[in-house]
């Protein structure tokens, strides 16, 4: 059975709860109940493209906290993983269980799906046991893996993460594969990242296409450094330069932003305008306190920094690299883990390569 045989045999409705939560035109979660709205309610679950979000978190507004993966992007996902009968898998990231579900379907065996929230867990517990799948739900932290049923053939992940966790590649067997979303700081959503794990305990593969995925509990989001009064007392340094990134920064060439955010770990970027119309690319980097700004000008172009990171010397710098190696997309990137840590490549794992 393949994917999409198996989502087709799966009903979703089973899974998804009858409050789940809609954007509205000014971007703001709302709930949308089944029993006020149940055409619509039922339009979104049948969608294949339609992501639903089925948690939020309570202030200071409403922030997506488990959803629903859309259809489609589960079959990339479960296709990524290359199920066949019988094959041990865990999840991370059990959410509403649907998944867990529909790779149960495949593997005609129990699949095992750690779940962080302990109420989210239970509600998928009680569907999955009530629909006659045999999913073992475990709670708690998906980032240590469950080592008290390794190993597994296969493990997926569905949650985003920037530092793989090693524990995944430790508990799959050598031949086995770990599936994900890796998220980059600089760019927003993150890309399918197959890996496919050695005898030797280590795990290699490349980056696949666009995903778009809630960051693992254990791995938030990078915060960004608070510039204006610092911008205002003057504390920084000011340079002109004629390099002119922009096709990076204003997210004109997601690849490029993508290759630039694998050189710059933990770095975050946004857009200011000026009182004068003019704009201004940021990036900062929380964890030094470091920022710097980018202001266009007519050939030459402002630059402020401020802190212990030369974060506009280390994105000219990058931007330079990625020109001179002819501009390469994320698609000839990869990453290999090992019990160190983890390195990115360019093209090859024995090619130019550097820890992040």
């Amino acid at each position: 059975m393949n994917s999409r045989e198996a989502l087709r045999g799966v009903p979703r409705e089973i899974f998804v709860p009858d409050e789940i939560w809609v954007r509205g035109d000014d971007w703001l979660l709302t709930p949308l109940r089944r029993q006020d709205e149940p055409d619509e309610w039922a339009r979104l679950v049948a969608s294949e493209d339609e992501a639903i979000i089925t948690r939020v978190s309570d202030a200071p507004w409403p922030v997506p906290t488990s959803s629903s993966s859309a259809p489609a992007v589960m079959a990339e996902m479960i296709d990524a993983l290359a199920l066949a009968e019988s094959m041990g898998v865990l999840e991370i990231g059990t959410g509403t269980g649907y998944n867990a579900a529909v790779m149960c379907a495949i593997t005609g065996t129990r699949v095992v799906s750690i779940e962080v929230a302990p109420d989210v867990a239970a509600q998928a517990r009680a569907a999955l046991i009530g629909a006659g799948y045999p999913v073992e739900v475990v709670t708690g932290d998906g980032a240590q893996g469950v080592p008290a049923f390794a190993p597994f053939d296969r493990v997926i992940a569905t949650a985003a993460v920037r530092d793989v966790p090693y524990a995944w590649v430790e508990q799959t067997r050598p031949g086995g594969r770990v599936v994900m979303p890796w998220r980059n700081d600089l760019v927003e959503g993150g890309r399918l990242l197959v890996l496919d794990v050695s005898a030797d305990g280590s795990a290699a593969g490349r980056f696949g296409g666009g995903l778009s995925f809630m960051p693992l509990r254990q791995q938030p989001l990078p915060k960004f450094v608070p510039w204006v009064s610092d911008n205002e007392e003057g504390d920084y340094e000011e340079t002109t330069t004629r390099v002119d990134p922009r096709e990076v920064l204003d997210g004109r060439n997601r690849g490029a932003k993508f290759a630039i955010g694998l050189r710059l770990p933990g770095c975050t970027d946004g857009r200011t305008i000026n009182e004068d119309g003019t704009e201004t690319f940021r990036l900062s980097h929380f964890e030094s306190g470091s920022w710097a700004g980018f202001t266009p000008g007519n050939g030459e172009h402002v630059v402020k920094q401020h802190g212990t990171r030369r974060l506009w010397d280390e994105l000219e710098a990058a931007y330079s690299w990625w020109l001179e190696a002819d501009r390469p997309g994320p698609d000839r990137f990869g990453i290999t883990v090992t019990p160190q840590g983890q390195t990115i490549w360019l093209d090859s794992p024995t090619g130019m390569n550097w820890s992040v």
